[in-house]
């Protein structure tokens, strides 16, 4: 039977116009839920950031899932783990991003992960075997995965999937981003976490998304559209398809397909919706290792400082699993031999000033490009 994904319409966070469209999404995939249920929602708490940064999952479409569970009087927690060495943690990105105060008009619990009771559960995935998370992701009845619509840099964008990494606690994160060593095995990594305890229900806000270098230092997006699906997975592919991605460009639809995990899809509601996202600059790590080290700095794209915008918080070298980011004679230095590319740096610098540019040779070829032109003219 085919999976159905629900693209509905919605053009601000209005919340009773969210709460209405959140409503039509899930009647269209026929979503339903047993009285009384135990409810854990995971949004994308990425870090500590005001919901208008389309970074994490914005407050109204929280408010409205959660005014839909206390009509069939179900107990609600919401749970995440912001990104390693986010500033403040995550009990600060639950109340900077407006969580907390959502939490507290539907007397929910609020769960940082990497404070809560974490359980050991064995998984048969192509990368684990098993993985430590929050015991309350095991005790509830029903997962809703709430994630933010955002493009990644490093596997070219963030969904359903990917945001279930959320559920590692803590420094976890660090550990799996150095043990994978490259994009496309962290892409596998993605998959064996979001099957370790697949949501029962997705619902996307891509009201507001993000393009280009996401997932927080990338270009807001307006969007206009909730998506919503009982798979996370179909979701993943319809949202890909929205914004003009071809699966080969997302590295976990791409491992998807490749393992035979993609199902068969309906979509119901907006059906020819489009809204083209700028990609992320691409990485190249399917090579030799020695060439890579040769040509590192010619194929891949360059990591750069703004010293302006810099304010030595530390977070960055926090971030980094294999410390290859140092505070030296009060500047911050990013070795590049160490560095493996995962863009945790990037990705939770407060102040975005960590940047990825065109590699070497993209820059050389740009302007052969403009120079021919020219020429040509």
């Amino acid at each position: 039977m085919a999976e159905k994904v629900s693209v509905v319409k919605c053009d601000s966070y209005d919340e009773e116009l969210v709460l209405e469209k959140v409503r039509e999404a899930l009647n269209l995939i026929g979503f339903q839920i047993k009285q009384g249920s135990k409810v854990l929602l995971k949004p994308n708490v990425l870090s500590a950031k005001i919901p208008d940064e389309a970074i994490t999952t914005h407050p109204a479409l929280i408010n409205a899932v959660c005014f839909i569970l206390k009509e069939k009087k179900c107990k609600i927690s919401i749970g995440d783990s912001s990104g390693i060495g986010a500033f403040g943690g995550t009990k600060e990105a639950f109340k900077k991003t407006g969580i907390e105060e959502i939490s507290k008009r539907y007397n929910a619990e609020l769960i940082p992960f990497e404070e809560s009771k974490i359980a050991y559960t064995e998984i048969n995935g192509k990368i684990l075997k098993g993985i430590h998370v929050s015991k309350s992701l095991l005790d509830a009845d029903f997962i809703i995965n709430m994630p933010k619509l955002k493009t990644h840099s490093l596997v070219g964008y963030t969904g359903a999937v990917k945001n279930m990494f959320g559920i590692i606690p803590g420094g976890k994160k660090s550990y799996y981003h150095k043990i994978c060593g490259n994009q496309i095995t962290f892409a596998d990594l993605l998959i064996d976490i979001y099957n370790c305890r697949i949501p029962n229900l997705n619902v996307m806000d891509g009201i507001v998304g993000m393009e280009g270098n996401g997932p927080a230092a990338g270009k807001i997006k307006k969007t206009g559209i909730i998506i919503a699906s009982k798979s996370g997975v179909a979701l993943d592919f319809v949202a890909a398809k929205i914004i003009g991605f071809k699966t080969e460009d997302i590295l976990t639809n791409k491992a998807l397909l490749k393992r035979g995990l993609k199902p068969e899809i309906q979509i119901v509601g907006g059906k020819n919706i489009k809204v083209r996202y700028e990609q992320p600059i691409k990485t190249i790590r399917k090579v030799p290792g020695f060439l890579l080290k040769i040509f590192y700095s010619l194929i891949n794209p360059e990591i750069k400082v703004n010293k302006k915008k810099c304010k030595k918080c530390l977070v960055c070298i926090k971030a980094c699993p294999v410390n290859a980011i140092s505070l030296v004679n009060n500047e911050i230095k990013i070795n590049r031999k160490k560095c493996i590319l995962c863009y945790c740096c990037q990705e939770l610098c407060p102040e975005k000033a960590i940047t990825i540019g065109k590699s070497s040779i993209a820059r050389f070829i740009t302007s052969l490009k403009n120079w021919i032109k020219k020429v040509i003219k």
